[in-house]
């Protein structure tokens, strides 16, 4: 018959298990019921006032949208910097290999070269007209480019245009902030996107949930964004590298890791 500590060595184990068991559906539990919480303010909305049509495009906000889709068709033909220095790069790295292949033809017709140098320089030309028939295409379009955005830079209406851009830019994030303010203030309901964005205000300090809520907002005030669900809608694309399109990725993506950081104090991450 067992003794009673050879019983428990036979318990103890299981108990063990047991123990760990429950500690890991606790901390499931609380996992599972902050993410419902958070889902159930951000599903409950802002306050039980009218709804607050913060996209509406009128009055103060009117004029500064036409003027920020004004300078976004100016900047369609301008290059962003970093685009600008990558397509120099490309022209002056083009025009090297030409200099080089240039330099060892000229040795070559020049006579009294050793053998093993003239091979190595006819190897060397192969080399660099291969290289240049590899590329002359590209070369050649970013030349061109360059060339037109060096055209666009010199027209005075795009100047002014990207000019008033900028400072209707800094005017419609205040004007965001009063209109989320009002509507805080009045208690009303906030839309959709809105919710599901941005959520609940955060405490006890509420600076960053506010400064990413103006953010979203300016956002699609200026790119004229109308999804019902999607706090910034489609995602934009860089990858023409002008500066319209730049510029707009770049603030898709800063706003995007604002709403991610509300989204992990909320646990949702």
């Amino acid at each position: 018959m067992p003794t009673e500590k050879e019983r428990l060595d036979v318990v103890e184990p299981q108990v063990a298990t047991l123990i760990s068991h429950v500690g890991q559906l606790a901390a499931e539990l609380e996992r599972v019921t902050a993410r419902l919480t958070v889902l159930e303010r951000r599903l409950s909305g802002a306050g039980d006032g009218a709804l607050a049509d913060l996209d509406a495009v009128a009055g103060d906000i009117e004029p500064l949208v036409k003027a920020l889709r004004t300078a976004w068709d100016a900047e369609q033909e301008l290059l962003a910097d970093p685009m600008r220095v990558e397509l120099r790069q490309e022209v002056l790295e083009f025009d090297g290999l030409k200099a080089r292949r240039d330099e060892a033809r000229s040795k070559l017709d020049g006579g009294r070269v050793p053998r093993f140098e003239r091979d190595a320089l006819s190897h060397e030309v192969r080399q660099m007209e291969w290289l240049i028939n590899a590329n002359e295409a590209s070369a050649r379009r970013a030349a061109e480019r360059l060339a037109a955005d060096e055209d666009a830079t010199g027209e005075q209406w795009r100047t002014e245009a990207v000019r008033a851009g900028e400072k209707a830019r800094a005017e419609i994030r205040d004007a965001a902030a009063r209109r989320i303010s009002h509507a805080l203030g009045q208690y009303a309901r906030m839309p959709v996107w809105f919710r599901v964005g941005l959520g609940e205000i955060t405490a006890p300090d509420p600076s960053f949930w506010l400064e990413a809520a103006i953010a979203v907002l300016a956002y699609r005030l200026e790119y004229g964004v109308t999804d019902a669900v999607s706090p910034l809608g489609t995602p934009p694309s860089a990858t023409s590298g002008n500066e319209a399109w730049v510029r707009r990725a770049n603030v898709y993506a800063d706003i995007t890791d604002r709403l991610a950081t509300l989204a992990a104090t909320f646990h949702l991450q």
